[in-house]
């Protein structure tokens, strides 16, 4: 049965609700069609490791690394499992808001020295964004997720002109923390430029060195040639050759 309105009840539909009424309809169709946009199966292919192709677009593919305050054990994997999908969940919520494709993120738990390290690559980025925007808005749903439990130290962009180095047998006065060891490195030796990769002591129980990052290969043999100031001491440093598993790339004992 159709309803219809009387010339009192007509009068009671102002014109201002009508506008409203219909702002609303618009704003849930909007949103309908955004979330059936995103349903949809977009066809997709991988080019090399740093680009992705959905539809007919070129995205990119990058790598940011995450820094926690301790080695990643068995129930930090299984939160870091969990957090991966909410901070997708953020990235589709932040999609649908700005009408662009959705981020997509997987994490990799790091391993062997770098146990403290989770590796998160995200992907289907538009060309247009740079490095600092992946790493402000992926820092943002990292701190959302993962922050409230203080584990997170630092995060950078993965950057393969880094290169790790390795300060054998190093005595230390200063606190065991990684912010206190790169504050002190980076004071003796101001010329020299660090990674973002905070330094950390390495050999376990028994100190048996220092590991840190200096932006290039260019940097490193450097400081192989001359070694780093330590302690009030020039001391010699190895690079860490990334390409043979860890044989290392000696600098001559330091002149006395």
């Amino acid at each position: 049965m159709v309803k219809v309105l009387t010339a009192k009840a007509k009068q009671a539909i102002t014109p201002v609700e009508i506008i409203s009424a219909g702002e609303k309809l618009k704003e849930a169709i909007t949103m309908r069609d955004k979330l059936e946009v995103e349903g949809k199966v977009i066809p997709e292919s991988k080019v090399g490791e740093k680009r992705v192709v959905v539809g007919n677009k070129v995205l990119k593919v990058t790598k940011l690394i995450l820094a926690h305050m301790q080695p990643i054990d068995g129930t930090g994997k299984a939160e870091l499992e969990d957090g991966v999908n909410k901070v997708n969940a953020l990235l589709r919520e932040k999609a649908i808001t700005n009408n662009t494709i959705p981020w997509h993120t997987t994490v990799e738990i790091g391993k062997g020295t770098q146990d403290d390290e989770s590796r998160w690559t995200t992907s289907k980025i538009g060309e247009d964004c740079n490095k600092q925007e992946v790493l402000t808005a992926m820092t943002e749903c990292l701190t959302a997720v993962l922050g409230a439990k203080g584990d997170m130290l630092n995060a950078w962009m993965e950057d393969e002109k880094v290169v790790s180095m390795l300060m054998p047998a190093v005595p230390s006065k200063v606190a065991r923390g990684r912010r206190d060891i790169g504050k002190k490195l980076r004071e003796e030796n101001k010329d020299m430029k660090t990674g973002h990769r905070f330094p950390k002591l390495w050999g376990g129980a028994r100190t048996t060195g220092l590991t840190f990052d200096v932006v290039d290969h260019t940097g490193a043999k450097k400081l192989v040639e001359k070694g780093v100031m330590w302690e009030g001491v020039r001391t010699q440093v190895q690079m860490i050759d990334t390409n043979k598993m860890g044989e290392f790339i000696h600098s001559p004992p330091p002149q006395k």
